[in-house]
């Protein structure tokens, strides 16, 4: 509405809505606040942990405030706030600066190895990581700072937050890192472990590939590279250079153009010289080393994998075979030639255990119509999954080796816990930790009696430790400066596990209290993690510059034994600050406006002059945005005010559309078109919602509001519709990151009533649609969709007939449908049916940025299409119509990060009235 795709375009990162707290989550019962001197912390009201958590939290802040400010100088002006959400079963967290200074923090600590596992507090390795990025957006100076004053917080008046994430998360990681406690990503063992192989692989990226956030793996290389790169610049130009390009780029009203001038002024160097002189870096310090061992084919399925997820019943291993381009499935695999079969799904899995009789179970991750990302157990039972707990938010699971049940790990309130389930159900605490003691993976020896598992307690590394099954408190089997991790128990009880002794991650068997190495002259364990023996063969997980091979190798005998340091436990002090009392959650002071951006647009009839605002809470619960704008011609304002709280939202939307019907004479005719829309999804959750029921209000008026000289309005000046709905909808569809389309199937039935409210309109609407996303080998996909509609007598019609998006997305209000290779609203009647199919392929991977500037291309997409519909009544049954046609689809990246697709199409009608050729260009893009 008022013609906004290049308002949506400018717009775009201010009207993004912040992360919503899951609405059945640990907050359901109510929020509440404590505050210091430069924080708010907020924490959900339902469990006394989580008070403890958010003074905690408030201390470390505060002392991370002190160490930063001398590198940054500078600090935000109003406090920033701090939510420590526990509806996340994910260790992470984000922060923005937009509307306000606010970090997430998920209550759930890193627990396997993933290059976080490097911690002494991983709370305070968090707030750091994530504070630097507040202290790093808030940098401005110059003309930025007095803009923000006049606008407030207006993205491109920080100048920070438009550069590569590269660069960004690179600072963050170097600042979070101390390689003489040990800590952070940069001295991990795991980042060290993934640049070496850039570096050995021959794959080094280019700064274009660097600067953006690929797809490509390994995922995430933005942080990777980043880090490594900030960390060059510091040791070769000095940390004092790294702080005047800081301060320098912070004073750039045109920041994207500024990157490489500004490199030069400081460094002498635009950003391609110094990338250039960072490979060099990287190859001298990583490329020095043996060449790297490259597998027999004969020893690997012809799968690069992406996932650690395996399991094994002593004959076979079983893995999830999962790349990306093709449907997740759960794989078990025998024999030294790796011959793998399919056995189920392998969707949403984190962990899998097999008994010797082949019964699997798996943790299975699944997010939910709240937000909330959980984890449950489940069983395969002849094929399919079966829940075994309902939000019982499981980590890592175990069968019971006499299979009477399970013993599983869960974070809940940022404390670790073991807990036994029963066959029945009942569920047994076995264990809580205190705050920084963690369990991480774990398995049980084949007598049930024993329990052995990767443990962190504070101020050191992660180690082995034993604990009985039934009760007693863990007891450390090693006494290690190394990580510790991924125990398995083979079938003769014999213990294997990964450290990183050496400074690289190996497989190591444990011996009579000693750590013994498994590599020999013939075989490299290095970068294997998931380590399991059936027969004589030894499986693995090889980590290589292109993902994980799953390797079969033939079985080593453990050599002599290892050295390694020995832990020495870091101190970890706080002192404590000053918070209020507990005060009950308001959202006021965060929800208020915080910027405003002048709008000013024309078209050849008129003017519009207007402003943009909106804003979040800091729960990110309730969400607005309010467009406005004053028409000169029409003397009328048109507006956008669209509100969401939760499962509520409510939108309004009022247009004043110019008509010049008598050209002989000067003037318009203003036809105002008002429509009020309000929806409360999920008013019916069922199928761990995959199943919900949906209702919506749909109030539309147009009107005449001005008439031209010499124009005669017969009739009405207005006309009012009104309806109001119920939706059924049913998803359970997966997308995959390298492949077009996806997989699974969907449906809706949408039926709306215009009886209640209405004078002009009755009756009412019913439409049913299904669809069915099937992955094609490779990055292929094909898609069918079928949908219908009945109007009853006295409800609006059905047009059908233009380019997408002719639609109504929503699911409420929608008369419009698209059918390409006719025009809009070709058909019309009381009846539709729709049938489309749609094959989808990636034609190129591109991944690459040009250079440091905000411009790269993603990949090519080839999308062809059939389509069949019909819109009919009892007095006109026209015959069906039938368009066909192709579309390329060039993903190109703006700005580093938002993928903005440029569609370039034809579609040919080739059967019905009104078939016809249309050739289409533009972007395409869900605002």
């Amino acid at each position: 509405m008022f013609c906004r795709l290049f308002l949506l375009i400018l717009l775009l990162p201010l009207t993004a809505t912040a992360e919503s707290v899951a609405w059945d989550g640990p907050g359901a019962e109510g929020w509440l606040t404590r505050s210091s001197e430069h924080f708010d912390a907020h924490y959900p009201a339902s469990d006394p942990a989580y008070e403890a958590m958010a003074l905690h939290s408030l201390n470390i802040a505060e002392q991370v405030h002190r160490e930063l400010m001398p590198f940054f100088t500078t600090a935000p002006a109003a406090r920033t706030q701090l939510v420590l959400s526990d509806d996340q079963d994910i260790a992470n967290g984000w922060a923005t600066f937009f509307p306000f200074s606010q970090i997430r923090l998920y209550l759930t600590p890193p627990h396997d190895l993933n290059g976080l596992e490097n911690y002494d507090d991983w709370l305070a390795l968090l707030i750091r990581h994530e504070y630097v990025h507040i202290l790093h957006m808030e940098m401005g100076r110059g003309a930025p700072e007095k803009l923000r004053s006049v606008f407030g917080r207006v993205l491109f008046f920080f100048p920070h937050s438009l550069i590569s994430p590269m660069l960004i998360e690179g600072l963050a990681v170097y600042l979070e890192t101390d390689y003489e406690a040990g800590t952070g990503r940069l001295a991990s063992s795991w980042y060290q472990m993934q640049m070496r192989e850039e570096v050995r692989s021959g794959e080094f990226a280019t700064l274009g590939e660097a600067a953006i956030s690929s797809r490509e793996w390994p995922y995430g290389q933005y942080y990777l590279y980043g880090a490594f790169f900030i960390e060059y610049l510091v040791q070769t130009y000095g940390e004092e250079k790294l702080q005047m390009w800081l301060s320098l780029y912070s004073g750039e009203i045109f920041p994207y153009l500024m990157l490489n001038s500004t490199a030069r002024r400081i460094y002498g160097r635009d950003f391609e010289a110094l990338w250039a002189d960072f490979r060099l870096a990287m190859e001298e310090r990583f490329g020095e080393e043996k060449t790297v061992v490259v597998p027999s084919s004969a020893s690997l399925p012809e799968i690069t994998l992406r996932q650690q997820v395996s399991g094994s019943d002593g004959q076979a291993v079983y893995y999830v075979a999962s790349d990306d381009e093709d449907r997740p499935v759960l794989q078990r695999c025998t024999g030294v030639e790796a011959d793998c079969t399919d056995i189920a799904d392998g969707r949403d899995i984190t962990s899998i255990d097999v008994l010797p009789d082949g019964r699997v179970i798996a943790v299975r991750a699944l997010t939910y119509a709240s937000g909330r990302y959980s984890a449950d157990l489940w069983l395969l039972d002849e094929g399919d999954w079966v829940p075994l707990t309902q939000g019982a938010r499981v980590s890592d699971a175990r069968w019971l080796p006499d299979g009477s049940g399970f013993v599983f790990t869960s974070f809940r309130a940022g404390f670790s816990h073991l807990l036994l389930l029963s066959e029945d159900g009942t569920e047994t605490l076995l264990w809580r930790g205190e705050y920084g003691e963690y369990v991480g993976a774990f398995d049980i020896k084949s007598d049930g009696t024993e329990i052995i598992a990767a443990f962190k307690t504070p101020g050191r590394s992660w180690e082995l430790a034993s604990k009985d099954v039934a009760d007693s408190d863990w007891t450390l089997l090693t006494d290690s400066a190394a990580n510790e991790a991924q125990p398995r128990f083979t079938a003769d009880d014999r213990l294997l596990f990964i450290a990183d002794y050496s400074g690289e991650f190996g497989i190591y068997e444990w011996q009579n209290g000693s750590a013994l190495s498994l590599a020999s002259d013939d075989i490299d364990v290095a970068r294997s993690f998931d380590p399991w023996i059936t027969g004589d063969r030894l499986w693995s997980q090889e980590y290589t510059a292109g993902g994980f091979l799953l390797r079969n190798t033939e079985l080593p005998l453990a050599r002599a034994g290892v050295a390694y340091e020995a832990a020495t436990t870091q101190a970890i002090s706080l002192n404590q600050v000053e918070a209020s009392e507990p005060t009950a959650y308001e959202p006021w002071s965060t929800l208020r406006p915080h910027y405003w951006l002048p709008v000013f647009y024309g078209t050849e009839d008129t003017t519009y002059v207007g402003f943009s605002t909106g804003g979040t809470d800091a729960l990110g619960r309730h969400n607005y945005q309010v467009d406005l704008a004053y028409g000169t011609e029409q003397k009328a304002f048109d507006m956008t005010l669209i509100y969401q709280y939760q499962r509520w939202l409510f939108g309004y939307d009022v247009e004043n559309e110019l008509f010049d019907i008598n050209e002989t004479v000067p003037g318009f005719t203003v036809l105002k078109d008002q429509q009020w829309r309000i929806q409360r999804n999920w008013l019916v959750q069922a199928m761990r919602d995959r199943l919900g029921l949906h209702s919506g209000l749909v109030s539309r008026r147009i009107s005449i509001d001005r008439v031209e000289p010499g124009v005669v309005i017969s009739g009405g000046r207005a006309a009012d519709r009104h309806s109001v709905g119920l939706a059924l909808t049913f998803n359970d569809q997966r997308g995959l990151l390298h492949s077009p389309g996806g997989f699974g199937p969907g449906a809706e039935l949408v039926a709306e009533d215009f009886s209640l409210l209405n004078d002009d309109f009755s009756g009412v609407h019913v439409q049913p649609g299904f669809n069915y996303m099937f992955d094609l080998p490779g990055r292929q996909s094909l898609t069918f969709s079928q949908n219908a509609g009945f109007a009853s007598e006295g409800a609006p019609g059905w047009q059908l007939g233009g380019l997408p998006p002719q639609e109504d997305y929503s699911l409420f209000g929608r008369e419009q449908l698209s059918l390409r290779g006719f025009d809009a609203g070709n058909q019309f009647g009381r009846y539709y049916d729709r049938e489309r199919l749609v094959y989808a392929a990636q034609l190129s991977s591109i991944n690459d940025n040009w250079s440091i500037w905000p411009l790269g291309l993603d990949d090519l997409e080839l999308r062809v299409f059939l389509e069949r519909g019909r819109a009919w009544s009892e007095s006109d049954d026209p015959d069906p119509m039938v368009g066909t046609g192709a579309e390329l689809r060039l993903n190109s990246i703006i700005g580093y990060r938002a993928l903005v697709p440029v569609v370039i199409g034809v579609a040919q009608g080739i059967q019905g009235i009104g078939s016809e050729t249309q050739g289409y260009f533009g972007i395409q893009a869900a605002f």
